[in-house]
């Protein structure tokens, strides 16, 4: 049995803990979207006019904060009743009303997760004998979250917070160690991709997946990575490097991109430069994810489904009928946005990716 190409089921819609029917009724249009870097961010467009509307025309709905307003918490769930789950929890940020000519208003409504919070507090301040796990629960304590963190990295003698909002703070701090950070619900968390849980998904050409593309890309691709510094206390030179092993090791077997840009360019090394790292333990962390950031984006896969609400960042994603070089398992979800409207339903868009190709014999 094939799958219906459309799912009409309407988004259903919790305010403060209470349902409301009223905003999956008007409901024109909904975007849900999320990426490694966190922050989920809703926008949803409501009919604000009807048959049967009380009161004078001036009067629109979902404007009289009966049904939503600044601050108010909001959940979204999507998908047909047997597979709906929710795809966004967090609060109201913003409210538009958009008057078209001969068309009925509407009513807009955005969100964003708790890591809003985060976002809309800067700071200038330093932490001493610390590591980026710890900095991210010491963060989410003081914005009143709960902290889920576990991530491999250094312990650094003084870390500062240099004008800087906590949630661009905590990016750079992720990016360092190639962690991720993300919200759900009321809780923070900081993990390496390694210890992150989410679904396992698998997607067809011809039924689920509906189009898609895929991109092997060697210019970001290198064979080694240096970062070097300078160790005040042990008055030496700091000078630690990555190579394919790292990739590698964590990836599905396959040709990897610092393997084929070594064959077919020659020796490719690059230095991490931003940063200067104090000691070498540090050096090495950070050389590690830079080898890992750059190998794990090899492969690209962007596509269309014909609405999966199981599909989340850090879904580990299998592809079939799709090629024999990225045929199969090992895809990781870096981004993903949900979308309904009334003339295609529910359709979930997606970024992916994979360390390797696969051998073609």
């Amino acid at each position: 049995m094939t799958e219906r190409p459309v799912q009409v089921q309407a988004p259903v819609f919790t305010v403060d803990g209470t349902l409301v029917h009223t905003l999956g009724r008007d409901c024109l249009r909904l975007e849900i979207r999320e990426g490694l870097a966190g922050l989920r961010t809703l926008e949803a467009q409501f009919l604000a006019v009807g048959a049967g509307d009380d009161g004078p025309p001036a009067r629109l709905r979902h404007l009289d904060g009966s049904t939503v307003d600044f601050g108010r918490s909001i959940k979204v769930a999507i998908g047909p009743d047997s597979g709906q789950r929710f795809a966004f929890d967090g609060s109201i940020s913003a409210l538009e009303l958009e008057i078209g000519d001969g068309e009925p208003q509407r009513v807009a409504v955005l969100a964003e997760d708790a890591l809003m919070r985060l976002r809309m507090t800067r700071r200038l301040r330093s932490w001493s004998e610390i590591t980026d796990a710890e900095l991210a629960s010491n963060i989410a304590r003081e914005h009143g979250l709960d902290a889920d963190v576990q991530a491999d990295g250094p312990r650094y003698d003084v870390v500062q917070q240099l004008n800087q909002s906590d949630l661009a703070f905590l990016r750079d701090r992720a990016r360092l160690i190639q962690a991720e950070l993300w919200c759900t619900g009321s809780t923070l968390h900081f993990r390496s991709r390694s210890t992150r849980q989410a679904t396992a998904v698998t997607l067809s050409k011809g039924a689920q997946l509906l189009s898609a593309r895929f991109t092997a890309d060697l210019s970001a691709q290198r064979s080694e990575v240096v970062v070097s510094g300078y160790d005040a206390t042990q008055r030496s030179v700091i000078s630690e490097r990555a190579d394919k092993d790292v990739v590698e090791a964590e990836a599905i077997p396959g040709r990897s991109g610092a393997a084929i840009v070594t064959a077919a360019l020659g020796t490719s090394v690059t230095a991490r430069v931003r940063e200067v790292p104090l000691t070498s333990e540090e050096a090495s962390a950070w050389a590690r994810a830079e080898m890992l950031r750059r190998g794990r984006a090899f492969v690209t896969a962007t596509g269309v489904t014909n609405g999966t609400p199981d599909l989340v960042v850090g879904s580990r994603l299998t592809l079939r009928l799709v090629g024999e070089p990225f045929e199969g398992e090992g895809y990781y979800v870096t981004s993903v946005c949900h979308r309904f409207d009334l003339v295609k339903g529910l359709r979930t868009e997606f970024t992916a990716q994979r360390a390797t190709l696969n051998e073609v014999a």
